[in-house]
């Protein structure tokens, strides 16, 4: 008698997919938040000098106090103070932009951490940029793959010879991959440039602004990539750089003429 199996199929989740999982969601703010000191409220003033420390938590009778740079006194802990441990590593990061500095609770409920803007560059962060970046790249070279057929008329002779050489030498190392993948950052935004096909994610953009935001997306890339000590855009700007990479990679529904 023939067996039959019955097979429950689950759903199916991209490399991409889980990739962005990790970065938005997986990775939290406790990778860049400081151990909490607690001051005493006699002193907390010359411990905090003592330490090069900007902010000061205070409990007494079981209450808590908070003291930042240039306060005239202690002041009560509030709601807004808190942040959730759980809190997504780039959650927190707008968070940050909006408030220089969080308390944040352990497990148990007791106060634990301290995450400010200072700590927004930390590895953790600089990662967690870097992988957003990447994920756009990735993005980007899909919606080639499934939607722009002569893409290589985008790109100059000589950025499509590059493309070529590598995809020739990556073949010749039994490596599975397209010449699509073989395209350089900066050729990304040239293909989207062409015809104006950006408009389709942001119908106000004019060509300009399309190249400067990829120019700099580039930039930031090169600069998180080889370490440099300073990236080379303020906090606000790397925000909207975000902003413009989730107005890409979080729409679902893709239309090019050509």
């Amino acid at each position: 008698m023939e067996k039959t199996f019955n097979f429950e199929m689950k759903p199916k989740t991209s490399a991409f997919d889980r990739l962005r999982l990790l970065f938005e969601e997986q990775v939290t703010v406790l990778t860049i938040a400081e151990n909490l000191w607690i001051f005493s409220k006699e002193n907390f003033k010359e411990q905090m000098e003592q330490m090069n420390f900007h902010a000061a938590f205070v409990i007494e009778d079981g209450k808590y106090f908070k003291y930042d740079s240039g306060d005239k006194d202690l002041s009560a802990v509030e709601e807004k103070d808190w942040m959730d441990l759980n809190t997504p590593l780039l959650t927190a990061f707008r968070m940050i932009l909006l408030q220089r500095r969080y308390f944040i609770k352990n497990e148990e409920g007791e106060p634990a951490y301290i995450v400010t803007r200072t700590d927004l560059d930390k590895i953790a962060m600089r990662i967690g940029l870097f992988g957003l970046i990447s994920l756009f790249e990735t993005h980007m070279k899909d919606l080639i793959r499934k939607h722009i057929s002569n893409w290589e008329d985008a790109i100059s002779e000589k950025r499509l010879g590059q493309a070529r050489s590598l995809y020739e030498w990556k073949k010749a190392r039994k490596e599975e991959i397209d010449l699509v993948q073989c395209l350089q950052f900066g050729d990304l935004g040239t293909v989207f440039s062409k015809q104006q096909r950006f408009r389709v994610f942001f119908p106000d953009y004019s060509r300009d602004r399309w190249v400067d935001m990829l120019n700099a997306l580039g930039k930031l890339r090169d600069a998180l990539a080889h370490s440099q000590a300073h990236l080379g855009f303020s906090w606000e700007e790397i925000d909207e750089m975000i902003i413009f990479i989730r107005g890409i990679i979080d729409r679902e529904e893709i239309s090019f003429n050509s």
